[in-house]
């Protein structure tokens, strides 16, 4: 049976809260994920990511300024106890559909969450007056760390090429099972090649509407590893073409997912 796209948001919806209730993680990956039901349920998200857009014309002075007053203020807010850490994107390039600036805010509860809101009342998506002037935030989503291993702040964070992928899925259920018997091994033999120093598989907490249920940030080691990353890939999965599990899913991705959009991009500051 076809699944339209109102249908499948509605699915995604309905399952994606108990896939997080339910999972387990698979041992060896070095998986984030939520201890038990009750993080997920008492606890809440401990993430947020925050999409940022501005105009071309301001795009270098929206970039100057997250750097310098944007950055200084989100270590403020680490060092106050506030926010458990951060790291803040800025794209390649001028894209019409995504953002220019997004941020990974990750907090350690409900209390950190709350100050943010708090800040939110007075400063959208955390922007000052002059931070407003310059750009504005386009989307905010809550976010669990589904799957993730390597080192993110390694001192080749700022020299690494990040690559930020948007996907869509069906069943919360199925993109999950798939993420872990076919989308982590990958990510683990690219860990293991130096192609990634890290990577994380994000899902949207309340997948209600466009753009994304599920977000991938793969940390390139460098722009040399980035170009290389076709190569790397098909010599990767070379090592899987006698899984039976990981074959059956690389013939059925695109019934799974789909994926929008991507971004390339630096990071400014940590």
């Amino acid at each position: 049976m076809s699944v339209n796209g109102k249908s499948r948001r509605s699915v995604a919806r309905s399952a994606l809260l108990g896939v997080l209730m339910l999972g387990v993680a698979a041992p060896g990956f070095g998986l984030a994920q939520p201890a038990s039901a009750q993080d997920v349920t008492e606890e809440g998200p401990k993430g947020l990511v925050i999409a940022y857009r501005a105009d071309p014309s301001r795009r270098a002075d929206f970039r100057r300024f997250m750097i310098s007053e944007h950055a200084a203020m989100l270590r403020k807010l680490e060092a106050e106890g506030k926010l458990e850490s951060f790291r803040l994107f800025y794209s390649w390039y001028a894209q019409p559909k995504v953002w220019d600036a997004m941020v990974e805010l990750r907090f350690t509860g409900t209390s950190q969450l709350l100050a943010w809101n708090r800040l939110e009342q007075e400063a959208p998506g955390g922007l000052s007056k002059a931070g407003q002037a310059l750009a504005q935030p386009v989307l905010t989503s809550s976010v669990d760390r589904v799957f993730s291993n390597g080192k993110q702040d390694g001192p080749e964070a700022e020299r690494s090429t990040y690559y930020v992928i948007p996907y869509e899925f069906v069943s919360a259920g199925e993109y999950r099972d798939y993420a872990k018997a076919y989308v982590v091994p990958q990510y683990e033999g690219w860990l293991k090649s130096g192609l990634l120093a890290s990577y994380e598989i994000l899902f949207n907490r309340y997948p209600v509407g466009d753009p994304w249920d599920s977000l991938v940030i793969l940390q390139c080691r460098d722009a040399d590893a980035f170009g290389k990353r076709q190569k790397i890939l098909d010599e990767v999965r070379k090592g899987f073409v006698n899984n039976a599990v990981w074959q059956a899913y690389h013939k059925r991705k695109s019934e799974i997912r789909s994926e929008t959009e991507n971004s390339i991009a630096d990071l400014i500051a940590r």
